[in-house]
C-alpha cells in the first residue's frame, strides 16, 4: 500500500479493525511517518457462486452401475496393478467422458457399457486422453488410448453408443 502522502510503498499496519463487512487497517509509513487508514471489502468471485446451467445433471443410474464395475481388476491390458493390496485404490471411469455427454445432450452418461474399473495412475493417463475428446480431437484420443493399452475396440462402441 502507498503512502497518500510522499507515496513511498514502504507501510506498515499497526492495527486492524474489523466491523460488520468491513475492514479496516491503520497504517504507519516507514519513511514520513504519516498515519493513515484503509478500507477492505470483501470481493465476490464470478466464479465462486456459480451453479449447474439448468437443472441439475440427472444421476440415474450412477449408485447402481458403480458398484459393479468396482468389482472388477484394472480393465486396463499390461497394467497388473493388484486391487488387493493395501493403498491402491480403484477408480470408476466413463469411458466417453460424461461433460461430453452432457454438453451434447447424448443421453446418460452413467450406463453401465459407458464405466470401467482403473487404477488412479490409469487414470491419469485417460484424463489426457479426455480431454483430447472434448477438444474435438478423436483421433488424438483413441491414439493415447492406444498407447497406454486401454481397450479401444470396447472406446470406439461407446462412442458409437454416444453418436461420436
Amino acid at each position: 500500500m502507498r503512502c497518500p502522502y510522499c507515496k513511498n510503498s514502504q507501510t506498515e499496519v499497526f492495527k486492524t479493525q474489523f466491523f460488520r463487512s468491513k475492514t479496516y487497517r491503520y497504517r504507519r509509513c516507514q519513511f514520513c511517518k504519516a498515519k493513515f487508514r484503509t478500507q477492505e471489502k470483501p470481493v465476490r468471485w464470478a466464479g465462486v457462486d456459480r451453479t449447474w446451467p439448468g437443472t441439475a445433471p440427472s444421476r440415474t443410474g450412477w449408485r447402481s452401475n458403480r458398484v459393479p464395475a468396482l468389482r472388477g481388476n484394472c480393465e486396463v491390458e499390461f497394467c497388473g496393478v493388484d486391487f488387493r493390496k493395501t493403498g491402491t485404490k480403484r477408480h470408476v471411469d466413463h469411458i466417453v467422458p460424461a461433460r461430453l455427454i452432457r454438453r451434447l445432450r447424448a443421453g446418460n452418461p452413467d450406463r453401465r457399457e459407458n464405466l470401467q474399473c482403473i487404477c488412479g495412475t490409469c487414470h491419469g493417463c485417460k484424463l489426457k486422453a479426455d480431454h483430447k475428446l472434448c477438444m474435438g480431437d478423436r483421433l488424438g484420443y483413441l491414439e493415447i488410448l492406444r498407447t497406454n493399452h486401454f481397450d479401444v475396440a470396447r472406446a470406439e462402441r461407446a462412442l458409437a453408443m454416444y453418436g461420436l
